[in-house]
């Protein structure tokens, strides 16, 4: 290899080693709330109150069930090992639930108006039988506000009909959530991404609510990133089920005066890394790599560029 050709190589080399090593530096999100059930002592949730590692949740009140029934919130407990998922890196607990009527949450510590986004790692290890069993996390006045929460993103939906698949929806008095297109396998960990448009403005026919689900098992995710990790990529991405609700009257807050919460009734599983933010992005992590890894680049790096140096030096 002549000087010229060693040259335009060792630019071509560094300009992609530092694109690399761009790239795989992971931007962190901006997040509304954020629970991965990362510093809490082991054992039952309730009364544990949300720590310095949740983003977005009052951190004056603890985990509670509306005071409807004690017994609601003792089949939740944190547990020290958090759900895996491809190669994405979370926080290090997550938080398991036993078959029962299960109710847990906590208050809000923020506002938002606009289109919310929302996610959450679970995996079912059983099923409930009945037509109201299932399992979904919601915003609401309180935990246990069934008939008035705001927004239902449901891993396992029955709240009509004996129906195991996917739903989401706006949830009012008269207003249930809408089933999807399939139902998740058990024993398998997904992503639930969620959005609810015009939060916090009064709907009508010409300014509508749409509520929209998708559940991605981890490959179906890691696909989903490679084609961009945006909205376009979400909808051509092959996924396990997606579900989808248009309404067209009510104000759906998510504000200081809601609470968030997880509803699981005589489901079984594991439930882990919740977000909600104010775009997609800011509710789809990105894999952090290896440490070794980005250490190798950043030496091969190093090293073109100390051989482009002395390649300099001798011309």
């Amino acid at each position: 290899m002549n000087t010229v050709s060693r040259t335009r190589f060792l630019r071509s080399a560094a300009v992609f080693i530092l694109a690399v090593v761009t790239t795989a530096v992971p931007v962190r999100a901006t997040l509304l709330v954020y629970e991965g059930f990362n510093g809490y002592t082991t054992g039952a949730l309730a009364g544990q109150t949300p720590n310095n590692n949740t983003v977005g949740l009052d951190t004056a009140v603890g985990y509670y069930d509306d005071g409807v029934s004690t017994t609601r919130t003792l089949n939740y407990s944190v547990q020290n090992t958090g759900l895996t998922f491809g190669s994405l890196t979370t926080s290090g607990g997550a938080l398991s639930f036993t078959a029962g009527t299960n109710v847990i949450g906590a208050d809000l510590g923020v506002t938002f108006t606009g289109t919310l986004w929302s996610s959450y790692l679970i995996n079912l290890s059983a099923r409930g039988s009945a037509s109201n069993d299932g399992a979904l996390i919601r915003i609401g006045l309180k935990p246990s506000d069934s008939t008035g929460g705001h927004f239902n993103s449901w891993a396992d939906s029955r709240p009509t009909t004996a129906s195991t698949t996917v739903s989401v929806g706006y949830n009012a008095t008269t207003l249930a959530s809408t089933n999807g297109t399939a139902s998740l396998s058990l024993n398998t960990t997904y992503i639930i991404i969620s959005s609810f448009t015009n939060v916090g403005t009064p709907l009508s026919a010409g300014t509508t609510g749409v509520a929209k689900l998708w559940a991605l098992t981890a490959s179906q995710y890691a696909a989903f990133l490679s084609a961009g990790g945006d909205e376009t990529a979400l909808a051509g991405t092959s996924v396990t089920a997606t579900a989808t609700q248009t309404i067209t009257s009510g104000t759906f807050t998510f504000s200081t005066s809601d609470a968030f919460a997880l509803v699981t009734v005589n489901d079984a599983g594991v439930v882990d890394e919740l977000r909600y933010g104010s775009a997609l992005a800011d509710v789809t992590p990105t894999p952090i790599p290896e440490p070794a890894a980005t250490a190798a680049i950043m030496g091969i790096g190093c090293g073109l560029f100390f051989l482009r140096r002395r390649e300099m030096r001798r011309r």
